[in-house]
C-alpha cells in the first residue's frame, strides 16, 4: 500500500514521465487493469496496437503493481500505479478500462472495453456509464443493452460514442487456435472421454457459494467423463486485494476445492483465461455467467443451475440502480439471462446427472436456439482485437 506521501511522489514521477513521452511525440495510454482477471481482455488489443505503431507509451493502473502477470505486456513496474491515481493524471491522452467503474482524468479521452457479454442487469448505472467518452461494444446484444441505458436515462444528447468492435478475448477461441486434445493432454485428462466444464459466476447466492461442492461431487459420480472446474476469474482475487471479500465471500477457493484433487478425472484450473477449457469441453454447467454466451457461440450445450437465493436476495441488493432489473428480466431476457432460454435449467442438484447425460448424448438438441442467439453475440468475430486497435489509433489521430 502507498502512504499519502509516497502516493504524491509516485504521481509526480508518473506525470513527469508522461509529459516527457509527449514531448518526444508519443501518445500516452493508460490501461486500467484494476483486477488481474482483466488481462485477457487487454492483451489482444495491446498486441494489435504494438504491431501497428510505436507511437504510443503505455501505463498500467492496477491494485497489483509489479505483479508477474504483467510481464506479458513488457511495461516496466515504473509505469504501473494504483488505480485511484488515474483520475489525476491529465497528461494521458487515452484512458482504457475493462470495467464500467473505471475513472480516468477529465482531460483524457476515456474508453470502456467491456470485460463480459451482457448478463444480470438491464442497463448500466448512469453514474458509471457517463464517465466514458466511448464504449466499445462486443455484440448486437451489447448494443441493445447500451441503447437501453441511453434511453432509460435520457442521454441521447450526450456526446458518448459507440463503436461496434467485438469481444477481443474470444479472438483466439473463435479462430480455432486451441487444440482440444492438447488442452486435455496438458491437463493430464483423457481426450477420449467426454468433458464437462463447471464455470459458475461469483455473486453471493449463485451456485458456487450456495452448493458448488455438491455440484462438483455430483459431476464426479460419472467416472467416464472428465470434470474441469474453472471459476470466474474474480473468484481467484488475491487476499490482499481491496475487493477480496466481496468477490470471493472470504473463501480461498483453490484450497476449498482441493479435496477433489484425488479424483483422476478432476481438474481445477485457476487460470485467468478460460478459453482453452471452452475449446476442450463438450458441456458446460453454470448459473448466470456470461461465459455461457462464449460457449453458445461454439454451439455447445449449456446447463443452468437455478439459484433462488440470488434472484430473491442478491439481485435487489447488488444490482439496484441497473435500470429496471428484476428477477424475471434476468431469467428471461436474452440481454441478461446468459442464454438460459437456449439450455436446460436444473432446479434440483439430484437432477444434474441425468441432464448431463442427456446433453452429452444429444448435443444437437437445442442447437437451433443456440445458433439463433449466437447471431447476436459477436461483432468482427476473430478480429475484435484488430478492430479495437484500429479504433484507438483513429481516436489518437495516429
Amino acid at each position: 500500500m502507498f502512504s499519502s506521501k509516497k502516493k504524491k511522489l509516485k504521481q509526480s514521477i508518473i506525470s513527469m514521465k508522461m509529459l516527457k513521452d509527449k514531448l518526444f511525440g508519443k501518445k500516452v495510454v493508460i490501461l486500467d487493469i484494476e483486477e488481474l482477471s482483466f488481462i485477457p481482455h487487454f492483451l489482444p488489443v495491446y498486441r494489435a496496437l504494438k504491431s501497428r505503431t510505436d507511437m504510443i507509451s503505455y501505463y498500467i493502473a492496477t491494485h497489483y503493481t509489479g505483479d508477474k502477470s504483467f510481464d506479458e505486456f513488457g511495461i516496466s513496474e515504473s509505469k504501473q500505479f494504483p488505480v485511484s491515481m488515474s483520475r489525476s493524471l491529465g497528461n494521458a491522452d487515452v484512458f482504457v478500462s475493462a470495467h464500467i467503474y473505471g475513472v480516468g482524468s477529465p482531460a483524457s479521452y476515456k474508453i470502456h472495453i467491456n470485460h463480459n457479454q451482457p448478463v444480470k442487469y438491464q442497463s448500466y448505472q448512469k453514474r458509471d456509464f457517463v464517465n466514458f467518452d466511448a464504449h466499445f461494444l462486443t455484440s448486437p446484444l451489447h448494443r441493445e443493452q447500451t441503447e437501453d441505458t441511453i434511453r432509460n436515462y435520457g442521454l441521447e444528447d450526450m456526446k458518448i460514442e459507440l463503436f461496434d468492435v467485438g469481444y477481443s478475448k474470444s479472438d483466439a477461441l473463435i479462430n480455432g487456435e486451441y487444440d482440444r486434445d492438447k488442452v486435455l493432454n496438458d491437463l493430464g485428462l483423457s481426450p477420449l472421454k467426454k468433458t464437462v466444464l463447471y464455470a459458475p459466476s461469483w455473486d453471493e447466492g449463485l451456485s458456487l457459494r450456495t452448493f458448488g461442492k455438491k455440484i462438483i461431487s455430483t459431476l464426479l459420480e460419472n467416472e467416464e467423463t472428465n470434470v474441469i472446474v474453472k471459476l470466474h476469474p474474480i473468484s481467484y482475487c488475491a487476499p490482499d486485494g481491496p475487493n477480496y471479500l466481496f468477490y470471493t465471500g472470504g473463501i480461498d477457493w483453490i484450497n476449498e476445492l482441493s479435496e477433489f484433487e484425488s479424483k483422476k478425472n478432476f481438474r481445477h484450473v485457476p487460470l485467468m483465461n478460460i478459453d482453452p477449457m471452452l475449446s476442450a469441453a463438450d458441456v458446460m454447467v453454470t448459473d448466470v455467467s456470461s461465459v455461457a454466451l462464449e460457449f453458445i457461440i461454439l454451439d455447445k450445450p449449456v446447463i443452468y443451475i437455478d439459484c433462488p437465493e440470488f434472484f430473491e436476495k442478491t439481485l435487489s441488493k447488488v444490482y439496484t440502480g441497473f435500470g429496471e432489473t428484476t428477477a424475471e428480466l434476468v431469467k428471461n431476457d436474452p440481454k441478461a439471462n446468459a442464454g438460459r432460454h437456449t439450455g436446460i435449467v436444473v432446479e434440483e442438484i439430484n437432477e444434474l446427472s441425468s441432464v448431463v447425460k442427456r446433453c452429452l448424448s444429444k448435443p444437437e438438441e437445442f442447437s437451433h436456439k443456440r445458433k439463433e442467439l449466437a447471431k447476436k453475440l459477436s461483432y468482427n468475430p476473430g478480429h475484435a482485437g484488430e478492430f479495437a486497435a484500429e479504433t484507438i489509433m483513429k481516436i489518437l489521430n495516429i
